[in-house]
């Protein structure tokens, strides 16, 4: 069975990323905070999960300078649509084109996502079962879907950046009837309180080196 997972992610350029972030901070340090996570979590999953990464980036028509930034040999998509939803349904919806069976789509910003969780998503997708992982902020970090249960209606009409998307997505899968595997809950990075607690824990806790030197940058530390 063919499963990819979805990687979504931003050209890091000042200003566009952790716009959040950067109110407490500098737009500069937190671009650069931004990349150089991307390319740890990057490296990271690439050596441990089986399954196929596509990098979906945004905006379009960075194609190129994604490329140079995290290399060729990558297999990237660019992001489609006039908002968040319609871009991570064409996303899942050129994956299915591609012929993947199983598909997960993951945030570029969770600092504690693991191929463990990964591979926990794919394996949870049936035609009957999609997947989602709770985010701390009332989004969700993962969503997947099986090629033959996808269900596009969870992408339209949402409250996207708010903390009302985790219920409004659930709702529509119970109201379809739709079973769903839940995985565990994560924290992203999206202000200067997420970074603090990720440098608190320090060399123990899932920043590398180099996104740990720059988060302690963030906050003063």
């Amino acid at each position: 069975m063919k499963d990819c997972i979805l990687f979504f992610a931003k050209y890091p350029m000042p200003g566009e990323v952790k716009t959040r972030l950067a109110e407490g901070s500098f737009p500069e340090l937190a671009a650069e905070f931004y990349a150089t996570f991307v390319e740890d979590k990057l490296e990271e999953l690439l050596a441990e999960c089986s399954s196929d990464i596509i990098v979906c980036f945004a905006p379009e028509k960075a194609g190129g300078a994604m490329r140079d930034w995290l290399g060729s040999e990558l297999r990237y998509i660019g992001q489609k649509g006039t908002d968040l939803g319609r871009r991570m349904e064409n996303a899942f919806r050129e994956a299915f084109f591609m012929g993947y069976e199983r598909v997960v789509l993951v945030g570029s910003d969770i600092p504690a996502l693991s191929a463990s969780i990964l591979q926990e998503a794919l394996d949870s997708l049936t035609p009957e079962q999609p997947c989602i992982g709770p985010a701390d902020d009332g989004g969700y970090y993962c969503i997947g879907f099986h090629k033959l249960g996808f269900i596009p209606d969870v992408f339209k009409n949402m409250e996207w950046s708010t903390d009302l998307v985790l219920q409004q997505t659930v709702s529509i899968l119970e109201d379809k009837g739709m079973q769903y595997h839940e995985l565990p809950p994560l924290a992203d990075t999206d202000t200067i309180e997420d970074v603090e607690t990720m440098v608190a824990l320090g060399t123990s806790g899932p920043l590398k080196p180099r996104s740990l030197a720059l988060a302690r940058k963030l906050v003063g530390a």
